[in-house]
């Protein structure tokens, strides 16, 4: 299968701002993503099945690094 990956901008009414490891955005209807999605989630998308799936290990190891800089750049 091939997958494409992309983040969670935001959010805005109904539509998801994505964007792919190549900086290229997409805006796609809520309706046509998972249930729950949250700002920053990482997403595969299938194109096989036409399907997105929540990454939640990569979303959440992210998030952690993300988090680890933080304490680190404001650590006195």
């Amino acid at each position: 299968m091939s997958y494409k990956i992309y983040t969670v901008d935001r959010i805005e009414g109904d539509i998801a701002v994505l964007y792919d490891h190549d900086d290229h955005k997409s805006d796609i209807p809520l309706a046509e993503l998972p249930e729950g999605l949250k700002e920053s989630d990482i997403l595969h998308f299938c194109e096989e099945n036409k399907t997105y799936i929540i990454d939640k290990e990569q979303t959440r190891l992210i998030k952690s690094s993300i988090e680890d800089r933080f304490k680190k750049l404001f650590k006195k």
